[in-house]
Order: structure tokens, then C-alpha cells, then sequence
């Protein structure tokens, strides 16, 4: 358990740590995500192609045709995590390839449990998070969907893509 002689250090040094002060310091620390760029601000970061972003963005927004802004936040949450996934794709192989383009005598093993071994681990770790950002934004966005296409069907309205047989089984 804590003291409360800690608990007053603690509230002490915590004052003094304010952060950087100087604009140089402020500066650096503001790319600190950018760094390996899994959670930066900007999805798609230098270097990567921004015709693909695009061409993955129209991908996403054909399937799911949002509409309204929940859904449109919910798509593009859902797009931010599968570039973001790509990315932590790419960074393994690279990692991989560069760990075992050196002479390693028992192949894969030896790079995975390497210096290499929690570069990967962190990766790892990237990649499920992203999963799972992934996998809500989906879910959530398609729940809104299912949602509203219930609330259409309950008022009266048809979509044309339903033969009369399969109206008569959707009305109640």
C-alpha cells in the first residue's frame, strides 16, 4: 500500500514534470507518433501512396455506402484501421526480412526470439488493436445499418432488391 509520505512525493514530482517547455522540444515531441506511425493523427503518413488511400477509401465507401454522420464515422474509423493494419503488415515483413537477411544459423527461430523478438512482440500487440478497432467500427457500422433498414421495413417502406415473396416474410 502507498504512503502517504509517497503519495506527497509523487504529487511533488509531478508538479515539476510539466514536459518540454521550448519550442524545439514541443516540436519533437509533437512527432513522437509519427515515429513508427501506427497511431499518428495523419493516416496516411510520408512515403506511403495516397492514390492507394484513396482507392481504399472509395473500396470502403461502395461496400458500406454510409449515410448520415455515425455511419460516415464509423466507415472511416473503420478505413483509418485497415490502412493503419496494412502498415503494421509491411513494418513486420520489413522487420523480418531485414533480422533475417543477417546470418542466422537457425533461420526464423533465431529472429523471432532475437533483438528482433520485441520490435515484433510490440507489433503484434499494433496489429491487435487495430483488429479489433477494425472489427467494432464494422460491427457498429453495420448494427446502424441493420437498424435503420428495420425502422424502413416497419414504416412501410420496400427495398427493391426484395421479391414480394420474401416482403410478406420481412413485414410483420
Amino acid at each position: 500500500m502507498t504512503t502517504q509520505k509517497q503519495l506527497e512525493a509523487n504529487r511533488l514530482n509531478a508538479q515539476q514534470s510539466t514536459g518540454p517547455r521550448s519550442l524545439e522540444g514541443k516540436a519533437a515531441v509533437s512527432a513522437n507518433p509519427l515515429k513508427h506511425g501506427v497511431f499518428s493523427r495523419q493516416v496516411v503518413l510520408e512515403g506511403e501512396s495516397k492514390k492507394e488511400f484513396e482507392a481504399l477509401k472509395i473500396e470502403f465507401y461502395e461496400q458500406f455506402r454510409p449515410e448520415g454522420l455515425l455511419e460516415q464515422l464509423f466507415c472511416e474509423r473503420a478505413l483509418a484501421a485497415a490502412w493503419r493494419l496494412s502498415r503494421v503488415t509491411q513494418m513486420e515483413s520489413m522487420l523480418i526480412n531485414y533480422a533475417a537477411s543477417g546470418s542466422y544459423s537457425n533461420g526464423i527461430i533465431e529472429v523471432l526470439g532475437g533483438s528482433q523478438g520485441g520490435e515484433l512482440a510490440l507489433l503484434s500487440r499494433y496489429e491487435i488493436s487495430l483488429e479489433k478497432i477494425l472489427f467494432r467500427s464494422l460491427a457498429e457500422l453495420k448494427a446502424l445499418q441493420a437498424e435503420k433498414r428495420k425502422e424502413g421495413l416497419e414504416i412501410g417502406f420496400v427495398p427493391q432488391n426484395l421479391s414480394e415473396e420474401n416482403i410478406e416474410d420481412k413485414m410483420v
